[in-house]
């Protein structure tokens, strides 16, 4: 399995390619479709799907272009539906000219969550930064979002934002395999069992004990 990673756009977001052989899956598309293109052309890989892991602007800002391109399947949790639906709650209002809204998307049910896994990815819910957010697996690889940074935490002060969800989220992340690399939606990777031990949001002062 091999990890390739874009940051795009002025707010920096980590777009990631995860591919076998030539198959790639997108993660986190964000608003830079020139450069993501340019770069599977390059590589000559094959997209297979789009996921996010929330339905932020900044992270799904090249999903339609890339969609129609590559006729490709776009999918996300049913939790952040309406973000994908409303140009406020994604945020576009606010950080592009143009609202933006996605035209086709997939909802992550029982029968994609079988596709991912046969793909290799576990996807793990886990709200609080959006209704919706998740977090996928894949090997000893954790592509968390803006769930989880080095040494810090997604914002719960923005639409669908809420503390405790987040906190519950985290509580399942400390609990996973310590050698696991994080890859984050911003900022360099890190390594859990290194946040375990730095991060002040996963102690517990901040999230108690259990």
């Amino acid at each position: 399995m091999k990890i390739d990673k874009l940051t795009l756009g002025s707010f920096g977001v980590n777009c990631y390619l995860l591919s076998s052989g030539k198959k790639a899956v997108i993660i986190d598309p964000g608003a830079d479709f020139k450069k993501i293109e340019k770069y599977i052309l390059i590589q000559k890989l094959h997209p297979v799907a789009i996921i996010n892991t929330h339905g932020h602007y900044d992270h799904i800002g090249a999903a339609n272009e890339l969609a129609e391109k590559f006729h490709l399947d776009f999918y996300i949790h049913p939790g952040d539906k309406q973000l994908l639906k409303d140009p406020g709650l994604n945020l576009s209002l606010m950080l592009c000219s143009k609202p933006y809204v996605l035209e086709d998307f997939k909802l992550i049910d029982s029968e994609a969550i079988d596709f991912f896994y046969k793909q290799g990815i576990n996807i793990i819910h886990t709200p609080g930064h959006t209704p919706g957010h998740i977090t996928m697996i894949a090997d000893h690889f954790m592509f968390c979002g803006d769930l989880l940074f080095m040494g810090a935490i997604g914002r719960t002060d923005l639409p669908g934002g809420d503390m405790q969800k987040i906190k519950n989220s985290l509580k399942k992340i400390r609990k996973m395999d310590k050698n696991l690399v994080i890859y984050p939606g911003h900022g360099q990777r890190t390594i859990l069992g290194m946040e375990l031990e730095n991060n002040y949001y996963l102690s517990d002062n901040f999230l108690g004990k259990g």
